[in-house]
C-alpha cells in the first residue's frame, strides 16, 4: 500500500478475461477518491488501466455514467436513500462486528432472508451480500462459474 494512502473499500468484478476493481481510498490529506482499475491479458503479460475520480467530482461522474448506461439500454434503479430508509432504516450503513455475528447465528439457525432483512432493518439484497462476504452464501461471481 502506498505510504499515507488508506484503502477503505474494494470490490472485484470478473467479467470474461477482464477483471475490474473498484477501490475507495483516502489520501494522507484525508481526501477520498475512487480508483477504477482494469486488468486484462496482453500479448506477453497482463495490461492494466486505471481511472481516478476524486470525491468532489463523483456526483458529476456518476451522472455521466448513468447517462451512458441509459444510452446503452441498461436499466438502473432510480431511488433516493431517504425513500429506501423509510422501509429499511439501516440501509447502506456499515455493519458492526456484533451485527455480523448475530447475522451468522440467525442465518445458521435457519432464519430466512426476508425475516433477517426485517430484523436488521436492511434490504434483502444487503443481507444476501453480507452473507456472501461472511462466506455463508456463494458470491454472484462464484455462482456463475
Amino acid at each position: 500500500m502506498d505510504e499515507g494512502r488508506k484503502e477503505l473499500f474494494t470490490e472485484k468484478v470478473i467479467a470474461g478475461s477482464r477483471t475490474y476493481f473498484f477501490d475507495v481510498k483516502e489520501g494522507k490529506d484525508r481526501i477520498k477518491y475512487l480508483v477504477i482499475s482494469e486488468t486484462r491479458p496482453g500479448s506477453s503479460s497482463y495490461e492494466h488501466s486505471r481511472v481516478m475520480v476524486f470525491e468532489e467530482h463523483l456526483e458529476s461522474f456518476v451522472e455521466g455514467f448513468r447517462r451512458a448506461l441509459q444510452f446503452l439500454g441498461v436499466k438502473t434503479k432510480a431511488y433516493k436513500l431517504d425513500d429506501v430508509r423509510q422501509t429499511y432504516p439501516k440501509a447502506y450503513e456499515r455493519w458492526s462486528p456484533d451485527e455480523d455475528e448475530q447475522l451468522k447465528v440467525k442465518y445458521q439457525a435457519g432464519v430466512g432472508i426476508d425475516e433477517l432483512a426485517g430484523y436488521f432493518q436492511r434490504q434483502p439484497s444487503a443481507i444476501r451480500s453480507r452473507l456472501a462476504k461472511l462466506g455463508l452464501l456463494p458470491t454472484q461471481a462464484q455462482s456463475e462459474q
